[in-house]
């Protein structure tokens, strides 16, 4: 009965998203809570927990979706923050068989997957046993892998035990559940248990096996990478204990399902067992409008907060993601700008997240550091492949830095289409205001730990804004030395230019460095924009009431004596003018324009300044 069941559910029409699309009345936005005084989500994220007390967006629809797919195992990857944890729980509380005292609970009798075709999806709630397994905690807290996949699958089978009283079952297996729930078992017991689990749970239960795992990737991901004390590879631990029971059981799973932000480890481990699998990746369209709140979402929050005149803030600061067809804002930081009342973030908002940024940048050299600036200029990108399938030996440090910051939320590409083309070049940009004032945090604090002593850079930025050509030149050759300036490249123009570009960030009342480098072969100069529009309190610290337009140009020859080193210095000055580089009208606030010339040898610098 139970298999006659199934081949009916899926021989129905499948009733596929864009179906609903256009149909404000059966798929529009809605919000869904149980409480009249209900409380944003924040830091929550089961379904069962929040929906008994929180305000949530309904992305039930995603439930039909992986309902309706044919694959026997779902992947679905996405960026921290955008609702993969919410969506996984969201599906264990509409498929799990309810404890007797939960029996006849509705959590979903107000949310759009209840009434969705009919009723149909209803003949699958509460039916199944679920095994709910999380190891995102090892990315988020650095723990040993091999820890995190004995703790879960422990835990799993300690919550479990108590399904599996029926006689039938044979007593070996039971028992080899019981040592992993009380922590006795070997090692090997705890790789095989996932799958012992999955035949007991069928037998007992007389019905197909749900798999739920959250944070899959873990042993891949960089910040769970390392070795635990035995020298184990952590892959390796969690390939046998995950993807071995998934391809042995085959037909005992109703379906699985794995959230992650990568998805070569699943194509890897699912493709060399032959399971059939259906993947989403944030190029793909498949399932793009759950994960992330669209525009609309966004609205009805802020509606429903009472702050809907703060809705172009929250797209300015907040939106601008691409996941297949569909632009959205990640939930996470959406909640957290209505939790501090729709104000703009400010640096003690961003610090986490721009250390996140800084780590998956890891050691910047000369050739990334110049594409992050050009990522901060107006319409800035970097056009780089996305690695995100199982060929991996071939990708270079630097792509696969690129994938990085892609597959963490920190770039977006609109290029999303033909996603299986992985060499295709893609234009990856900054997705909001939000981003851009967390890699600007991250540069500056770049460059000030270029300096031994961050006074150095002080006195260089304040050097900068007087006109105190000495105070430049002094702070500028302590720079140097410290930075290693030079030290790897000495005939390249190249390093000085964005030494120099880098300091200029952060000068209070000013606005990031523009540099026309890329504009002309040759050309080095860089312009500072005053600006009235500051990102908080600290970068007003030490700002002047009449700010001129500062323009930079620099020339470099490692063969000059000292003279010819000040020569250098007055030649790039005058080209300012020569070339009509900063012959512009002045924007406001700005007073006036000062022109600064500098000369580099590779060992001294020469400063030379004009205010006009």
């Amino acid at each position: 009965i139970r298999r006659q069941r199934q081949m009916c559910i899926r021989d129905r029409v499948t009733v596929s998203e864009q179906e609903y699309c256009n149909s404000d009345d059966t798929f529009g936005v809605r919000l869904v809570n149980h409480v009249d005084d209900a409380v944003l989500p924040v830091g929550v994220h089961d379904f069962a927990d929040a929906i008994g007390r929180c305000m949530l967006v309904d992305k039930t629809m995603f439930i039909a979706d992986v309902l309706d797919c044919d694959a026997s195992v779902v992947v679905c990857c996405r960026p921290e923050g955008f609702g993969k944890s919410m969506n996984l729980s969201m599906l264990r509380a509409f498929l799990e068989r309810p404890a007797v005292s939960r029996a006849g609970q509705r959590l979903f009798a107000d949310a759009q997957i209840w009434d969705a075709d009919g009723g149909r999806y209803r003949d699958e709630y509460a039916c199944y046993p679920v095994i709910s397994l999380d190891f995102s905690g090892a990315a988020r807290r650095g723990a040993a892998i091999a820890d995190v996949v004995r703790d879960a699958l422990s835990g799993e089978c300690a919550r479990l035990l108590a399904l599996l009283e029926a006689p039938d079952l044979a007593r070996d297996k039971v028992r080899h559940i019981e040592r992993v729930a009380r922590g006795a078992a070997s090692e090997d017991e705890v790789a095989s248990v996932l799958g012992v689990l999955i035949e007991l749970l069928e037998i007992a239960c007389d019905e197909q096996v749900v798999l739920l795992v959250d944070g899959y990737d873990a042993a891949w991901s960089r910040r769970a990478s390392a070795r635990d004390a035995s020298d184990a590879d952590p892959a390796e631990l969690l390939d046998r204990a995950l993807f071995d029971a998934i391809a042995t059981a085959r037909d005992s799973l109703r379906l699985t399902c794995l959230m992650g932000e990568c998805s070569g480890p699943a194509e890897a481990a699912l493709s060399s067992r032959g399971c059939s699998y259906c993947l989403t990746t944030p190029l793909s369209a498949w399932c793009d409008r759950w994960f992330g709140f669209s525009d609309a979402e966004v609205e009805a929050l802020l509606n429903h907060a009472g702050r809907e005149e703060y809705l172009d803030d929250a797209r300015e600061w907040l939106e601008g993601y691409r996941f297949g067809r569909a632009y959205c804002s990640s939930p996470e930081r959406v909640i957290g700008f209505l939790g501090r009342g729709c104000t703009a973030p400010v640096r003690a908002d961003l610090y986490g997240y721009a250390d996140c940024l800084s780590r998956v940048v890891a050691g910047w050299n000369l050739d990334r550091l110049s594409v992050l600036f050009d990522l901060l200029e107006a319409h800035g990108c970097a056009e780089v492949p996305l690695c995100l399938g199982t060929a991996e030996p071939d990708v270079s440090p630097d792509d696969g830095m690129w994938t990085a910051l892609y597959l963490s939320g920190f770039l977006t590409t609109d290029m999303t289409e033909e996603p299986e083309h992985g060499d295709r070049l893609r234009a990856l940009r900054l997705p909001n205001n939000e981003l851009r004032q967390t890699l600007r945090l991250v540069i500056i604090e770049w460059f000030e730990c270029a300096a031994e002593d961050i006074r150095d850079v002080d006195a260089f930025r304040d050097g900068l804004c007087h006109g105190n050509e000495d105070t430049v030149r002094r702070a500028l050759s302590r720079i140097l030395g410290d930075a290693g300036i030079g030290a790897t490249d000495p005939d390249a123009p190249l390093p000085y230019h964005l030494l120099l570009q880098g300091l200029c960030f952060g000068l209070p009342g000013y606005a990031n460095p523009a540099s026309r480098r890329k504009c002309g072969a040759g050309r080095c100069d860089i312009q500072v924009f005053p600006t009235g529009a500051v990102f908080d309190i600290a970068d007003t610290i030490g700002m002047l009431d009449e700010r001129p337009l500062i323009t930079i140009n620099m020339m470099y020859d490692p063969g000059v004596d000292a003279l010819g080193l000040e020569l250098l210095a007055v030649q790039a000055l005058l080209d300012i003018e020569r070339d009509g580089i900063d012959e512009i009208r002045v924007p406001r606030p700005g007073v006036g324009r000062m022109r600064w010339g500098f000369g580099f040898d590779g060992q001294h610098v020469a400063t030379v300044c004009q205010r006009l």
